[in-house]
């Protein structure tokens, strides 16, 4: 039976640019750049890896939902004050902290207009 999801695949348009906004902005790990394949691994410090894939016909990994924008990969952190304060001085695309429930959630875009949602638990982080 399944027992986790191992990778997630995002296009993009330039696979170094990519790469290194992954690396500077999201602190993943750059594991290897297949150039004739237009693929690149990274990976976060726990583990997940994330393939990033160069295409010119990318339709991105965003979808709407009773006008409510989506994306189709959510990450968790224990420091969503200092990751959004990170975004904003790299001046990434970052909606506000939204407290819901027992967490706490912001979204943003990478550079081809990937939306991304970050949680963190609330109880901890108050």
């Amino acid at each position: 039976m399944i027992e986790q999801i191992l990778y997630n695949q995002i296009p993009v348009k330039n696979i170094p640019r990519a790469v290194k906004w992954f690396v500077d902005v999201l602190d993943f790990q750059f594991i290897w750049h297949i150039e004739d394949e237009q693929l690149a691994q990274l990976n976060l410090p726990s583990g997940q890896m994330l393939f990033l894939i160069e295409t010119n016909d990318s339709k991105g990994i965003n979808f709407t939902q009773n006008d409510a924008k989506h994306g189709v990969i959510g990450f968790h952190t224990k420091d969503i004050h200092g990751l959004y304060n990170k975004l904003k001085a790299h001046k990434v695309n970052v909606t506000e902290i939204v407290y819901a429930g027992d967490n706490l959630f912001l979204d943003f875009y990478d550079l081809d207009g990937n939306r991304f949602n970050v949680q963190c638990d609330a109880n901890k982080k108050l």
